[in-house]
């Protein structure tokens, strides 16, 4: 996986009740810092700027609640990675320090992962139960309240069941804080993750493919310059490891002349996964018809060949420049004719008139 996946962010739904209204937020790997303030829905939108560097706080104030984590041991690692067979487990452990001013009371649990339909990797919210990696871990220490500047390691183990299909696995292992104020109904699930992805053993399959495609392109009032056309594609991961590749774009128009294309970078799937592509594609020259290629290359995240694929559909430019000018042009040449063909009318005329006044 590449260092933009090791990275896991996830915002869950609000979950609703009668007298309490839920909201979480996953944050970065690594570090996370807020202050607690008397409103809650406040300090919320405040969280959020902080953790994106739009505003800063002064450091006694961000650090009343302020934890880290870390994969646990003294190999030093950015996420858990593991290769099991069914039936296998192993221990390790997760480590977390709170760097605040006060004392953190945290949840440790492990949460399924999914990509979600624009492409990006996320945990499943703890209002929903886990059927893989999720269910697969039991932490020793489920809860755990840690004095300032206090560091600890909270064991686990990972059980693969015996029936366990083979394939990539992706989740997360979870500390979550609860913000919460005696004066308000509202709370906010505050979490903090780390990647823990497994491959468990047998036949590995790598089929990440284009389904299907569409295309659509702006009126071309401008006769002398390209237009941008709008791609929408859908991307499968059929497979059972996770995979990633790059696309091409191709827009040409009838018998293939004027071919535009352009190459984007495919995010990771993972196996199940579908996501819905959108592209811009600047620079084709509208020929009322155009034909559309959109070619997969995936690759598995150990960037080794998996195949291509290729989707190809057609729709309707309107090159309506080229269009006026032609009417243009039509009417012109029509205007010229019958002047043409007046002007030939009076020289006919013309003449039989002088041969009348001749024979006279």
């Amino acid at each position: 996986m590449s260092a933009g996946h090791r990275i896991i962010i996830c915002g869950s739904p609000a979950a609703h009740t009668t007298l309490h209204h839920r909201e979480e937020d996953m944050t970065l790997f690594g570090r996370y810092s807020r202050p607690v303030t008397a409103r809650i829905t406040a300090g919320a939108l405040c969280a959020v700027l902080i953790c994106t560097g739009l505003i800063a706080l002064p450091a006694a104030q961000a650090d009343e609640i302020s934890w880290g984590i870390n994969p646990g041991g003294d190999e030093e690692r950015s996420s858990f990675s593991y290769e099991l067979d069914p039936g296998q487990s192993l221990e390790d452990s997760f480590a977390i320090t709170n760097y605040g001013t006060k004392p953190l009371n945290l949840s440790i649990y492990g949460a399924d992962g999914l990509t979600s339909a624009n492409g990006a990797l996320e945990l499943l919210p703890a209002t929903e139960s886990s059927n893989s990696i999720g269910a697969w871990i039991h932490v020793e220490e489920p809860s755990v309240i840690l004095a300032a500047g206090e560091e600890t390691e909270v064991g686990f183990t990972l059980n693969i069941p015996e029936d366990a299909e083979p394939g990539d696995y992706v989740g997360g292992m979870i500390s979550s804080f609860i913000d919460s104020a005696s004066d308000s109904t509202v709370a906010i699930d505050q979490r903090l993750a780390t990647q823990l992805a497994v491959r468990v053993g047998g036949e590995g399959t790598t089929a990440l493919a284009v389904t299907e495609a569409s295309a659509a392109a702006p009126i071309a009032w401008n006769p002398f310059a390209p237009v941008d056309a709008t791609v929408h594609a859908t991307l499968a991961n059929d497979g059972n490891l996770r995979a990633r590749g790059s696309y091409t774009v191709k827009i040409s128009g009838p018998f293939g002349v004027a071919p535009a294309s352009h190459t984007f970078s495919a995010e990771e799937l993972l196996p199940g996964s579908t996501v819905q592509l959108e592209q811009q594609v600047p620079g084709f020259w509208p020929l009322l018809w155009q034909q559309v290629d959109v070619t997969m290359d995936a690759e598995g995240i150990d960037s080794l060949p998996a195949g291509s694929s290729t989707v190809t559909t057609t729709f309707w430019t309107l090159p309506a420049g080229w269009i006026l000018i032609l009417l243009v042009v039509m009417g012109a040449a029509t205007v010229l004719g019958v002047r043409r063909a007046r002007s030939g009318e009076y020289e006919e005329e013309d003449e039989g008139q002088l041969e009348s006044s001749s024979t006279g």
